[in-house]
């Protein structure tokens, strides 16, 4: 059920019976060369209508940007806003939402940087509540990662799954930086273009619809368990 589909007084009608709101958080970054560069904001908007569906919740339109790693400004397309500017735009829509009756926010992201999940979370203490859908137990599901990382096996795995036809299979390389030297990127320590990066980390070549389909399925359970717990408080 989307928000933006309502009448102000079928919202009104709604806010009678729940005063939940289900936020996707999207972004537009690079993903390597084999994926587009809003492969976060699909898998958020996926996951976000599927949680609709079991719960009747409404989902507000995309907020399709986020923070980012600086080093990826050198990828054309890619774009970022400050911590703060995402942290205020997200406090600033929910306030009006409060306003009108609204009570809980379920922000639902598929972008894992740090300083993105930190603003999501501080845009409303105790009325805010973030999902980050890869902070899953893959273990048994990856070949070559233990964890998701950006453009890798999981999420290109993913995207095969869920969107296989925007999947450029044969732009797929892998890449893998060390952690030790991956941190401070990680940190936005380091804005520099990572060397030779094709823009991915990990192990896209081992990714399969197979496995996409599995992780999928734990993000869905994860989430639905995660959101029921929430909106009973």
């Amino acid at each position: 059920m989307l928000l933006a589909d309502f009448s102000w007084e079928e919202v009104k009608d709604y806010l009678k019976q729940k005063d939940d709101l289900i936020i996707p958080i999207g972004m537009c970054e690079q993903h390597s060369k084999h994926l587009p560069l809003n492969t976060d904001t699909l898998i958020a908007e996926y996951i976000s209508d599927y949680l609709s569906e079991k719960t009747k919740i409404l989902v507000a339109p995309t907020f399709n940007y986020g923070v980012g790693l600086p080093c990826d400004r050198f990828y054309p397309g890619s774009t970022s806003i400050q911590y703060k500017d995402l942290r205020n735009a997200i406090s600033s829509l929910i306030n009006w939402w409060e306003l009108q009756g609204f009570k809980n926010f379920f922000l639902i992201s598929a972008h894992g940087d740090p300083f993105h999940l930190k603003a999501l979370r501080a845009a409303g203490e105790g009325r805010v509540f973030v999902l980050e859908l890869y902070d899953i137990n893959m273990k048994g599901v990856l070949e070559k990662q233990k964890t998701a990382k950006h453009a890798g096996e999981a999420e290109t795995s993913v995207m095969l799954y869920l969107f296989p036809e925007k999947v450029r299979k044969e732009r797929i390389e892998d890449f893998e930086t060390a952690f030790e030297v991956f941190k401070d990127y990680l940190n936005h320590q380091k804005d520099n273009p990572i060397p030779n990066s094709p823009g991915c980390q990990g192990y896209p070549t081992f990714a399969t619809k197979e496995k996409g389909k599995k992780i999928v399925e734990i993000m869905k359970e994860n989430a639905l368990s995660w959101i029921q717990s929430h909106s009973q408080e």
